[in-house]
């Protein structure tokens, strides 16, 4: 049963340390898991944490976590962060011989602002303290905790040194981590933010991080973000670790080591980002919702800041959308304008620091977490872009996914683009128009709409024409429209009744093709019966008719269509009858003679070059005769 857990991805959390410098966290955790942590020469020299450690620890119910010891020296809150970002539930420790310090406090208030809402409190060092001094330090620590995400966590006096504590504090967070919800995502594309890089004779390039999202597996091509923006096209992975044991499937909420294949490590860094191909991209804007601590200062619209995103930190100029300040202890929505772009994906916690100490605490001033991290170029209204922050914050996917395809109109969106802009497409209900195109349903519907009025509008202007075709129903509707979610919408309309297709198009149901002016069409007849075989121009008939040529001209072709009247040319039409009669005797005439030249053709239809030439080549278009040399035979 404890076996099944641990492999399932639930049950892979992270454990993360946070807490003053020289607070103990090390010692802690080296009692804990019997590992060190402190693995470069200048941090066993020093005594102090400089980069992050990692350490495997096995809990009284056989659950593991992975652990991560973070530094707390005021200049490496980067480090800190890095870490931070990627775990589910805090070891927050703080020293008895000392109590809350100011960066006790801003490690506190980032494991708040990511959100950190699950742990346990370790009182070290009481062994150098009194007893009455353990109690009073633990009602401080207690006191401090208010208001945060560790509000009434358990605080567990404990001393490294002589192991007093430790089996408490180890059924304490066995406890937190058996009540607490994996924070890491486990949707989406696999990522995993960069926050080590080395190399490893015989293996090449390593590099370690917390895995998000999807599993990673052994084989797999990745991309690579770096730092810099420079993107390196793909790797592969060689081979994955766990805490140094060797794995084919690192699953989402672990802490893994990577070997990759095809990059060098000196293109790599922290900051950068191992990603499924195509799902991960550089941002230069995000929309987000933000928090700003309580002790920090109210904050401008403008207003410049350093963010920490991932395991990368950049310069960033803060839009606040749905205000123009806000104040300590507010939560509002901005859009956050990087100064180099960054990879970031849909739900990655953020931690903005200032360039100022705050009293009594750090640099930190807020933080939250990105809604939009592809925001649509489009200038919107802030009213519009806070409505949609909203439905995203609300955490109701089918509606963040509706509210993307909505935002693209009639364009409409591929799945490959909704996979570039969010974690995952489950909940996906819109229309599809084409192989691999969506359209929100109520644009769809408008889109449905405007083809139908489109047909109706056709028919009004050339009731001649039986049917409607595409292009000119296409030329009617906006050109945002696909052709695709154009006949997609022609198809709808005819699936509702509300349109009939044919081989020639469409046409509103029970549509007849008529003469828009009846007595303009009877006239039109009478004159070109009595013309016989030397009809006058479609210009010299409509002079004579008083009529419109582009009017004489959908009426002669309605005619036309009705067998009335016979299309000789662009230009001259001819009556239909005389056309069948003069085709009786060309035929007769062929089977007499065997062809006819153009004068044998005068002489037949008694016309003129001006008629003649064009009676000749019509019967070659129909098929009747066939040009040879100068004269024509039967076919």
């Amino acid at each position: 049963m404890t076996a099944e857990r641990n492999a399932s991805s639930a049950s892979r959390m992270i454990l993360g340390t946070a807490g003053h410098i020289d607070h103990g966290k090390t010692s802690l955790v080296r009692a804990l898991t019997g590992v060190d942590c402190d693995r470069l020469p200048e941090e066993k020299s020093r005594g102090i944490t400089i980069a992050l450690g990692f350490a495997p620890f096995e809990l009284p119910s056989g659950r593991i976590l992975s652990v991560v010891d973070v530094p707390g020296h005021e200049g490496l809150v980067r480090t800190m962060v890095s870490g931070a970002t990627g775990i589910d539930l805090v070891l927050f420790v703080v020293a008895a011989d000392e109590g809350i310090m100011p960066q006790s406090r801003e490690h506190l208030a980032i494991c708040d602002l990511l959100g950190i809402e699950s742990g346990v409190v370790a009182l070290t060092k009481i062994d150098a303290v009194d007893p009455d001094l353990v109690e009073l330090a633990q009602l401080e620590i207690a006191e401090e905790l208010e208001g945060t995400g560790l509000s009434g966590a358990p605080i567990v006096p404990v001393s490294a040194l002589q192991g007093q504590g430790i089996e408490e504090l180890q059924t304490a967070l066995d406890a937190a981590a058996d009540a607490a919800p994996p924070r890491t995502l486990r949707e989406g594309p696999a990522w995993l933010p960069v926050d080590r890089v080395f190399s490893k004779h015989g293996f090449g390039t390593v590099v370690t991080g917390t895995l998000r999202g999807a599993p990673l597996c052994e084989g797999d091509r990745v991309e690579i973000l770096t730092d810099e923006a420079r993107g390196i096209p793909s790797a592969r992975v060689r081979g994955l670790q766990e805490h140094g044991e060797a794995t084919e499937r690192a699953l989402p909420g672990s802490r893994c080591a990577v070997n990759l294949q095809g990059v060098e490590i000196a293109q790599l860094s922290r900051g950068s980002v191992i990603a499924t191909p195509g799902r991960v991209a550089y941002r230069s804007r995000v929309e987000v919702e933000l928090r700003l601590l309580n002790e920090a200062p109210a904050l401008d619209d403008g207003a410049s800041v350093s963010a920490h995103v991932g395991t990368s930190m950049r310069r960033a100029r803060v839009a606040l959308l749905d205000r123009r300040r806000l104040e300590p202890g507010d939560l509002g929505f901005a859009e956050l304008s990087f100064d180099r772009p960054v990879p970031a994906v849909e739900g990655d916690r953020f931690i903005l620091r200032g360039f100022g100490r705050l009293p009594n605490a750090g640099w930190t001033i807020g933080g939250g977490r990105i809604l939009d991290a592809s925001p649509t170029r489009q200038r919107r209204r802030r009213e519009e872009r806070v409505d949609d922050l909203k439905i995203i914050a609300h955490g109701d996917r089918s509606a963040v996914i509706a509210t993307r395809v909505r935002r693209t109109g009639l364009r409409g969106i591929t799945e490959d683009e909704l996979l570039l802009e969010l974690r995952s497409i489950d909940g996906l209900d819109g229309i599809r128009v084409g192989a691999d195109r969506w359209l929100d349903p109520e644009i769809f519907a408008r889109l449905r709409g405007d083809v139908v009025a489109s047909v109706r509008a056709h028919h009004k202007e050339q009731p001649t024409d039986p049917w409607v075709g595409f292009a000119a129903v296409r030329s009617q509707v906006p050109g945002q429209a696909s052709d695709d979610a154009v006949r997609a919408a022609l198809e709808a309309a005819v699936s509702a009744n509300d349109l009939e297709s044919g081989p020639s198009g469409y046409r509103d149901p029970g549509h007849q093709a008529h003469a828009g002016d009846p007595e303009l069409a009877a006239k039109a007849s009478r004159a070109i019966r009595a013309a016989g075989l030397a009809p006058d121009t479609l210009k010299t008939l409509a002079t004579t008719l008083g009529s419109e040529e582009r009017t004489l001209r959908t009426t002669l072709e309605h005619l036309a269509r009705e067998g009335r009247v016979v299309r000789v040319s662009s230009d001259l039409f001819f009556d239909a009858e005389a056309i069948g009669q003069l085709q009786d005797r060309l035929v007769a005439y062929l089977k007499e003679n065997g062809k006819i030249d153009p004068a044998g053709y005068k002489g037949l239809t008694g016309q003129s070059r001006k008629h003649t030439v064009p009676l000749m080549e019509f019967f070659d278009a129909q098929r009747i005769t066939l040009r040879r040399d100068n004269a024509r035979v039967l076919r």
